[in-house]
């Protein structure tokens, strides 16, 4: 068997891999982490499909660094109410923000510092919905720094302030089709 083809084999066994993550992921209750990872998960064969079906080889070389990127995506998820940023996070797997920076957005198109603000918006809101705690403790119990930054990056994304949001959706959990 060629080179190539070995290549190929290995690539076609990691899709493999990724697809049966994906179902089982689709098996359990669906919340906007379990989305999240199923699009880790998505991002990463079509990594797989791109980089060993379609297009060149890349050398090993540039090849990503998928180990790291889950160690850190899986920190991220577990720790984002935690005081952290691209900088620690890149200090405490030991490599610089730039490689760190280069792997997420190789594989899942956003910086690190873009992820861990998703992920700490993605679970405020789900507090803003499930919760009457106040606006502050939320932005708080989800990492923000302040309640003027928690506002202007949740305004960013869902288009409303955290209250005009909880006032909408809050009473009936209408299906908000921009989650992600």
């Amino acid at each position: 068997m060629s080179c190539k083809n070995t290549r190929q084999q290995d690539s076609l066994t990691k899709v493999q891999g990724q697809l049966s993550n994906i179902r089982q992921l689709l098996k359990q209750p669906l919340t906007d982490l379990s989305r999240l990872e199923i699009m880790s998960c998505f991002y990463g064969l079509l990594h797989e499909l791109g980089a060993n079906f379609n297009q060149p080889q890349i050398s090993p070389t540039t090849n990503p660094n998928l180990p790291l990127l889950n160690t850190v995506m899986s920190n991220i998820n577990q720790n984002y109410a935690e005081n952290i940023d691209g900088n620690t996070l890149a200090e405490q797997f030991h490599v610089s923000l730039t490689t760190l920076n280069k792997q997420f957005n190789f594989n899942i198109q956003m910086s690190v510092n873009r992820y861990l603000r998703m992920i700490r918006l993605m679970n405020s809101r789900k507090l803003l919905l499930e919760t009457d705690w106040t606006i502050d403790y939320i932005a708080a119990s989800c990492g923000f720094s302040s309640n003027k930054t928690f506002n202007r990056n949740f305004k960013a994304w869902k288009g409303l302030t955290p209250s005009e949001y909880r006032a909408c959706f809050a009473q009936d959990h209408k299906i908000d089709t921009n989650c992600l």
